[in-house]
């Protein structure tokens, strides 16, 4: 006999109750290039583990995750921000791609790619381009692509040590308060266009534009505006250090992770 709390209460279906159990499924085709963000249909509650990313795989025999960072939406949901780029590269998604991603558990989901006549990926990996490397011992350093004016900072730019082309400047007052960052170094095919640049620090990442310098000096530097005064304002950075700029990406977006040393010394 039902009970009373039960009363009027249509019973549940079989398809009810199967579809209750079954891993979260959806279709996700690419609209526009593939960017910095790639905004999905969920909520950061389906993913169980808390985590601040989503871990993608694609079903190429290999269990190799790719890890994509989230951040939540005003309507709720949440979009991939970095290291989805990276996993567009890889896998060559573009506009005429199709994804299907499967909820495994917690925040790792399986991504299966299909072009626009339903044929599916084949997931042969795109071959990366490396970075100019010098060697260096036992590791690699990537090369400083700026000449630094002042000691301290040729001295960072000598012993750095990473994967990604860079650059250094000094974190002057003046740099500091202004809302553009003069004299950077040409960093992929972009000329005279303005182009979309992300500045990141941590879990800080700020918009801004990238652009050819308009005024009389050098025209092979170009200019950082448009975010640089909020970015620095975000990241306290003070006077007196040196701004280690490393570019992470430079297609479809241009990424600079930004680092600031206060001496020559520390690594």
């Amino acid at each position: 006999m039902s009970s009373s709390r039960n009363k009027g209460k249509r019973p549940a279906t079989d398809l009810q109750r199967n579809q209750q159990h079954r891993p979260l499924r959806f279709l996700k085709p690419i609209i526009r290039p593939p960017s910095f963000k790639l905004a999905l249909p969920i909520g950061p509650y389906k993913l169980l583990s808390g985590a601040p990313y989503m871990t993608l795989m694609v079903p190429d025999g290999r269990c190799i995750g790719h890890r994509c960072f989230w951040e939540q939406q005003q309507n709720g949901s949440i979009t991939l921000t970095r290291g989805w780029p990276e996993f567009c590269r890889t896998y060559q998604i573009n506009l005429d791609s199709i994804l299907l991603f499967k909820h495994k558990g917690n925040s790792e989901f399986q991504v299966r790619i299909f072009d626009f006549g339903g044929r599916e990926n084949t997931y042969c990996t795109r071959p990366s381009k490396e970075p100019p490397y010098e060697a260096k011992g036992t590791y690699r350093r990537a090369r400083c692509i700026n000449n630094p004016s002042s000691h301290k900072a040729k001295a960072i730019a000598q012993t750095h040590k990473t994967k990604w082309p860079f650059f250094v400047m000094d974190l002057t007052n003046c740099v500091l308060h202004s809302h553009l960052l003069l004299n950077v170094p040409h960093l992929s095919h972009f000329t005279g266009q303005r182009h979309t640049l992300f500045l990141s620090h941590g879990h800080i990442e700020v918009e801004a534009t990238y652009t050819r310098f308009s005024g009389k000096r050098d025209g092979s530097f170009r200019v950082i505006s448009g975010g640089w005064e909020d970015f620095v304002r975000l990241c306290k950075f003070e006077p007196g250090g040196v701004g280690i700029f490393e570019v992470m990406s430079t297609e479809p977006v241009t990424v600079l992770q930004v680092r600031c040393r206060n001496d020559a010394a520390s690594s």
